[in-house]
C-alpha cells in the first residue's frame, strides 16, 4: 500500500466550517479502530461488558487508567476500553474525520486484506455497520483493483476490502426508506448469533443490542438499553402490531412495586418476534405454538414513522456521523 501514501491527504480533509463534536478546552476524542470494541464497566478485563462500539465510531475520551481509557459513545454510554482499540484525534481531526467519505460494511462479516487478494494477510476483520474510509487518487476517485477497494482504518492503516461487502455510507444512508419488511430482513441476518450481555454486533448481541444494530443498519439511532428503548417512539396496542414494532417483556407493576421491563424483541408478523435470548431466535406469542416464549409482552412501541423525537434520531441527522 506504499504507493497510496501520497493520496492519504485526500482522505483526511481539513473540512468543515461547523464543529461536529462538542467543543471545549481539554476534551479528547478518538475513533474506534477495532471491528468490535468491548466497553467494560471498570478498567479490567474481568469487568462486566456493558456495551460495544463498532469500527469507525467517534467517541469522547474522559478518563484514563494505565492502558485503559474511559470513553463516551454517541448513544451515549460510558465505559472502559483498551487504548490499542482507539485512534486518538484532536477536535479538528475528528471533525475532519466526520466530514470525510466512508464505506459502511453491509456484509454480515468480512476482512480487510493487506493486498487485493483473498489469500493475502488480514489487516483486520470488519462486521456489519463498521466504517472505514476510502483511499482516493489525485482526482479524488476511489482506488480499486479488480473486485477490491482500497480503504483506510481510523488509525491510518490501509488495506483492501471486497467491493460487494461495503457501500458508500452517505449515499446508502440518504437512500434508506426503512419499513417493516426492511427491519425484519435485517434482523434475520442475526439468527443464531450467540447472546452476550453488552453485545451490540452481529458477532454477539443482547436483546437491546440486537434492536440497536438492526435499526442502525436501517438509518435509525435508538437508545442503548431496554429501559430506554421502552420510551422511544410511540406506544402501540398489542392487538395492532405491525412488523418492526418493538415488544417489551418484564414484570407487571403491583401495588408495592413498579413495572420492570427487562427484555425486548422485534415483531416480525404472524404472531412471532425475533429476539436475543440465549441466542438470536424467533419465538411465538401464541401459547399453543411449540416455540411459545412463555412470557407475555407488557407493552409495544412503534419506531417507524416516529423518528423525530422520543429517543429516536435519524442517522443522517446525527452530528457524530455526518456534517449538519
Amino acid at each position: 500500500m506504499r504507493k497510496f501514501a501520497a493520496f492519504v491527504a485526500f482522505i483526511i480533509v481539513a473540512a468543515t466550517a461547523a464543529a461536529q463534536v462538542p467543543s471545549g478546552e481539554g476534551r479528547r476524542w478518538a475513533v474506534v479502530d477495532l471491528s468490535v470494541n468491548f466497553m467494560r464497566e471498570a478498567p479490567d478485563y474481568t469487568a462486566e461488558n456493558g456495551d460495544q462500539t463498532l469500527m469507525g465510531t467517534v467517541v469522547e475520551v474522559v478518563e484514563e487508567e494505565g492502558y485503559w481509557r474511559q470513553i463516551v459513545s454517541p448513544e451515549p454510554y460510558k465505559a472502559w476500553v483498551n487504548e490499542l482499540g482507539l485512534a486518538f484525534m484532536t477536535e479538528s481531526e475528528v471533525n475532519a474525520y466526520i466530514a470525510s467519505p466512508k464505506y459502511i460494511c453491509t456484509a454480515d462479516y468480512t476482512h480487510i486484506y493487506a493486498e487485493p487478494s483473498l489469500s493475502a494477510r488480514h489487516v483486520s476483520d470488519l462486521v456489519m455497520g463498521g466504517l472505514v474510509r476510502p483511499v482516493t487518487d489525485s482526482r479524488s476517485k476511489a482506488v480499486r483493483k479488480g473486485r477490491f477497494l482500497a480503504c483506510m482504518l481510523p488509525s491510518g492503516r490501509t488495506g483492501w476490502i471486497q467491493k460487494g461487502d461495503v457501500a458508500d455510507f452517505a449515499v446508502r444512508t440518504a437512500s434508506l426508506k426503512p419499513d417493516g419488511s426492511s427491519i425484519v430482513e435485517t434482523a434475520m441476518h442475526f439468527l443464531g448469533v450467540p447472546y452476550m450481555w453488552g453485545g451490540t454486533s452481529i458477532k454477539e448481541a443482547d436483546c437491546s443490542g440486537l434492536v440497536l444494530c438492526v435499526y442502525f443498519m436501517n438509518g435509525i439511532l435508538l437508545p442503548r438499553n431496554t429501559s430506554q428503548q421502552v420510551r422511544a417512539g410511540v406506544p402501540v396496542e398489542l392487538d395492532s402490531l405491525e412488523p418492526g414494532d418493538l415488544l417489551f417483556f418484564g414484570t407487571p407493576a403491583t401495588d408495592d412495586k413498579p413495572e420492570r421491563v427487562n427484555h425486548v424483541g422485534i415483531y416480525i408478523g404472524g404472531g412471532r418476534f425475533i429476539h436475543a435470548s440465549q441466542l438470536v431466535r424467533i419465538s411465538s406469542l401464541d401459547p399453543s405454538e411449540p416455540d411459545y416464549y412463555e412470557r407475555k409482552p407488557l407493552r409495544a412501541r412503534r419506531i417507524l414513522d416516529h423518528t423525530d423525537g422520543n429517543g429516536v434520531t435519524l442517522l443522517s441527522k446525527s452530528p457524530w456521523y455526518f456534517i449538519q
